[in-house]
């Protein structure tokens, strides 16, 4: 993701007394992973691009979650590019934070539930187990972002091989979208499992 410093703004083409000039980096948005409201369509990049939200069933949204969601940002502004995580360019705030030891997990399970991909019954490809609890530590929130990133790696290799559901074209990992297209925003956990919620580059 490209991050815009502060210190450029005096330089933006917009010029001064724009909107964007003085507030789009200085005044990042709140996070709208935390509103427990369905996630906004689109969402606007730090400079200026937009992504578009990966659709979700009904009962995989905020107003349904067990509990509040883990959050990633970079330098306040919501959101965190993929291919940064799996790069190891970018660190997410508040990056050795531990957000799911309070829960007294061993282990826990991430579900990318992708659009248009069947459910396997063995060996999912969308679905990881992990260790929260480690020799190191419990996992932190650069760790977790980092686990969400390898999932989706690793479900994008397997799906070369499979065909997405009619109807479901625009989200194909096959012919379409790569890792390096999706935007990290926060994960959240639904009865049994977290589920991300990305957002893709138009």
């Amino acid at each position: 993701m490209a991050y815009v410093n502060p210190g450029s703004l005096m330089v933006d083409p917009s010029g001064p007394g724009s909107v964007y000039h003085y507030s789009v980096v200085s005044n990042p948005p709140p996070h709208p992973s935390i509103m427990r409201s369905q996630m906004p369509e689109y969402w606007v990049l730090p400079d200026r691009r937009r992504v578009e939200h990966l659709p979700r069933a009904l009962n995989y949204s905020p107003p349904m979650e067990t509990f509040p969601p883990v959050t990633f940002s970079v330098r306040g502004w919501p959101g965190v590019r993929i291919k940064d995580l799996l790069k190891n360019q970018v660190t997410v705030d508040d990056p050795n934070a531990t957000p799911l030891a309070h829960l007294g997990w061993r282990a826990t399970v991430i579900n990318l539930e992708w659009p248009g991909y069947a459910r396997r019954t063995y060996h999912d490809p969308q679905i990881a187990r992990f260790d929260v609890m480690r020799e190191e530590g419990p996992m932190t929130r650069q760790g977790l972002a980092k686990e969400v990133a390898l999932t989706l790696q690793h479900f994008h290799r397997s799906a070369q091989n499979t065909t997405i559901a009619q109807g479901f074209e625009k989200w194909s990992l096959k012919d379409g979208i790569r890792p390096s297209d999706v935007v990290l925003l926060s994960i959240h956990y639904y009865r049994t499992q977290w589920i991300p919620e990305f957002y893709v580059f138009e």
